[in-house]
């Protein structure tokens, strides 16, 4: 299982992206457990609270470059389509969803942190909006989130300059809830899922939807798919996505 489920104790469930050869980078296969995993936990009893982390040294590199790149259009919608559908199945997510971050959370990586209520973050994190890098425009939703949880002229900044923030900085612009410090993240993160899992978990998941705007968000992810379909049929991302696998930098200066 490249995305792992661990049943802890006082309802707690561990989901851990389990790639570290490839610094948890997305596959199609855990975009489906996490659609997968995230709706039977929201109707399981026993389920109080759920973490998100990444296995070994990183969260989550984002998607795998070299997965992308296909010319079957047919393939590529059924992609940024299922982006779309998981994504707002962990937004909506009616639990306690805790995201605990070391290393990298670039890209796709970024949004997944953004899915969740609370971001705990050790002094390795690093968050990088880099979906520019391959000519591509964020995706996950992070065009509803980040802006709600930074606001929209430093979540624009961020997108346009791929900015490498730390954790101090992603605690100062909001996108990091709480600093592990010294402290282990994965400590501190399961002791933030069993508090707000000993919640009333009804009140929780009224609260969620009405501080939810359903509406911008199925917007927000419709335009995002829309958009990836069209900058995947661009010379930009295939200069993007070739550089990557060449191992050098894209030459987006180039004439066409």
């Amino acid at each position: 299982m490249t995305l792992r489920r661990e049943t802890l104790d006082d309802g707690i469930t561990l989901l851990t992206i389990d790639r570290p050869e490839a610094r948890n980078a997305l596959t199609p296969e855990i975009r489906g457990l996490f659609a997968e995993y995230c709706t039977s936990m929201a109707e399981d009893d026993a389920v109080r609270a759920v973490v998100i982390t990444g296995a070994g040294d990183h969260f989550c590199a984002g998607g795998d470059v070299k997965t992308m790149g296909s010319h079957d259009p047919a393939a590529r919608q059924e992609r940024y389509s299922e982006m779309a559908r998981v994504a707002e199945i962990v937004i909506t997510f009616p639990k306690p969803l805790i995201a605990a971050v070391r290393g990298h959370a670039a890209g796709a990586g970024a949004s997944i942190a953004c899915l969740a209520d609370i971001v705990v973050a050790d002094d390795t994190a690093k968050f990088t909006v880099a979906f520019l890098n391959v000519g591509l425009v964020p995706d996950w939703g992070l065009t509803y989130t980040l802006p709600r949880r930074i606001g929209p002229a430093a979540a624009r900044r961020l997108a346009l300059t791929r900015a490498r923030v730390d954790a101090a900085e992603g605690h100062r612009l909001g996108l990091v809830d709480i600093l592990a410090g010294e402290r282990n993240v994965m400590e501190v993160a399961l002791g933030q899922a069993r508090m707000l899992g000993a919640s009333a978990l009804g009140g929780y998941a009224a609260i969620k939807t009405m501080t939810e705007d359903r509406e911008a968000l199925r917007a927000a992810l419709r335009t995002e798919a829309e958009t990836q379909m069209e900058r995947s049929r661009t010379w930009e991302h295939a200069e993007g996505v070739a550089a990557f696998k060449e191992k050098r930098k894209p030459d987006y200066a180039r004439l066409r």
